[in-house]
């Protein structure tokens, strides 16, 4: 074999491309894995590191795949189509890839006391199905300096101590994390990433070039043999024998992510190198794209003109947890809320809503607006709670000056603070439930109120963050697969040695949403992949 041939090729240097080359090591192959930029973990990095799989072997034993599908089910709603067999076969993948992975020393780890979004809905449940990994930065080696920094999550604390040990105690989590700030434990997305980095590239020894973008698949005869990438030495040409693997993130910083997604606009908050590499190398050897999931974005906001690390590429920072604590509310230019902010995703279809009669979006632009209670007890972005606020942050005597400054109705402004504080004395939203979902009550919400996720708006000064529609790496729109990964032409085809996972790849198992799906789906199809080019797929 020369030393530009090799079994498989792994496209991206995430949570996909790591997993395979994992898997294809153990079964015997020389396995590549080229990443673009010069940092490993990829979207998985940036992410919560979640991992929801049904019926794992890490929990009781109670859950079942039954189960897990009447939850998806319910999380898809009636009426939306769905290949309930083809979701069934990845939903019995993931328990194997789970499994197997952890074996293979990838630490996956139960998340006690995590429930369900949507628990205590059918086939819900209150613990079981969510994991996380957790890993000792130098158990990385060298790699260790490589790995992307986390820049949403404060790592240190494990999920496990966040949800059981300290049951949502936004003040022992802040107090932990700053105890434990020497340690290097990596939790959240670094965890998750760098417990695949180290089984694959430290404990294995994969190859792994970093600056290598890919360029160009080679198509000889119908099948996939190669690419081209570019490196820091100019082009170089790398035959795969039996596949590749195409495991390179979204299009959310494509210049038409917008408007493929269909928002008022969409500034991808997962790392710069996801641009549509995928789709652009897949359909250049004629492969389909398909609408998968429905759009998912977030809200957000940029503070202080930070940066994506090791680029100039402008950050905007998510604030998953942030618009989820009491004492704050997001609201329109009419003044008006338009969702229950305790659940991000909750604001999607609000954000989505275009007024034909007015000719503009209903809810965008949009702003939170939080008092001094919440400056004093939460954290907001990268600043810990009482922290000085920079310029971003819009500070008001009255919200009557914050309305009329920033542009938003006076009155109706008025109405929803004085309706919401009804409804924080009352301990109820009755508009958008908001504080009603179990998991966005612990993982957002703070303990000591009675509804952890209501607080009045009442204590001045008061304050105002302009927000954002980000991505998450989450595109509807992909390559179409098959159960085993293969990438498949418009006629059902599938193309001979091409392979995709993650979020190049289009989900066709469920419409909604379920916190740490994509992540498992990523490790669960780079599995299958692997098992079938090796076979001689």
């Amino acid at each position: 074999m020369s030393g530009n041939e090799y079994d498989v090729i792994c496209v991206g240097g995430g949570l996909g491309g790591l997993a395979a080359a994992v898997r294809a090591h153990d079964l015997g192959a020389r396995v590549l894995v080229l990443e673009r930029s010069t940092m490993i973990g990829g979207v998985a990095a940036y992410s919560g590191g979640f991992c929801w799989v049904g019926a794992n072997h890490l929990d009781d034993g109670a859950d079942t795949l039954a189960a897990t599908e009447d939850y998806l089910d319910h999380v898809q709603g009636a009426g939306r189509p769905v290949d309930r067999a083809a979701r069934r076969e990845y939903l019995e993948s993931a328990v194997e890839a789970t499994r197997w992975f952890t074996e293979a020393g990838v630490p996956l780890s139960l998340i006690r006391d995590a429930a369900d979004l949507y628990e205590p809905c059918s086939g819900s449940t209150a613990q079981g199905r969510l994991l996380e990994c957790v890993v000792p930065g130098a158990e990385l080696g060298l790699w260790r300096a490589h790995l992307r920094p986390s820049v949403y999550y404060r790592t240190g604390v494990t999920r496990d101590e966040i949800y059981h040990v300290l049951a949502g105690d936004v003040d022992a989590r802040l107090a932990l994390a700053a105890e434990r700030e020497s340690d290097d434990l990596l939790t959240h997305g670094l965890g998750l990433a760098g417990g695949f980095a180290r089984e694959a590239l430290v404990r294995r020894g994969v190859e792994c070039r970093l600056e290598h973008r890919v360029l160009a698949l080679h198509h000889e005869d119908g099948r996939v043999t190669g690419v081209t990438a570019e490196g820091p030495d100019g082009p170089v040409e790398i035959a795969a024998t039996r596949g590749v693997l195409l495991a390179v993130g979204g299009y959310g910083n494509s210049p038409d992510a917008a408007e493929l997604e269909d928002v008022p606009e969409l500034i991808e908050a997962a790392p710069p190198v996801v641009s549509g590499d995928g789709l652009t190398l897949g359909q250049s050897v004629g492969a389909t794209v398909v609408r998968g999931a429905d759009p998912f974005v977030v809200l957000g906001a940029r503070f202080e003109e930070q940066t994506h690390p090791g680029s100039d590429e402008p950050l905007f920072s998510q604030l998953l947890e942030n618009l989820g604590f009491p004492h704050s509310i997001v609201v329109n230019r009419d003044g008006h809320r338009f969702g229950d902010e305790s659940y991000y995703g909750a604001l999607i279809r609000g954000l989505r809503t275009f007024d034909s009669r007015r000719k503009q979006w209903a809810n965008f632009p949009c702003w939170l607006v939080f008092d001094e209670s919440f400056h004093q007890r939460y954290p907001l972005g990268p600043y810990p709670p009482g922290a000085a606020y920079p310029a971003d942050v819009l500070r008001f005597d009255s919200l009557a000056e914050l309305a009329t400054t920033v542009g938003i109705d006076e009155v109706g402004l008025a109405a929803t603070v004085e309706r919401f504080n009804r409804f924080a004395a009352e301990g109820e939203d009755t508009d958008f439930a908001r504080g009603s979902l179990p998991f966005a009550r612990k993982a957002y919400g703070d303990p000591r109120y009675p509804n952890p996720n209501i607080g009045a708006v009442a204590t001045a000064p008061f304050y105002a963050v302009p927000l954002h529609v980000l991505g998450v790496g989450l595109c509807s729109l992909g390559l179409a697969i098959d159960p085993s990964a293969r990438v498949l032409r418009r006629d059902g085809g599938a193309i001979a040695g091409l392979y995709a996972t993650g979020n190049a790849a289009a989900t066709r198992e469920l419409k909604g949403y379920v916190t740490g799906l994509a992540n498992a789906r990523n490790y669960t199809y780079a599995y299958r992949a692997v098992n079938d080019m090796l076979a001689g797929g």
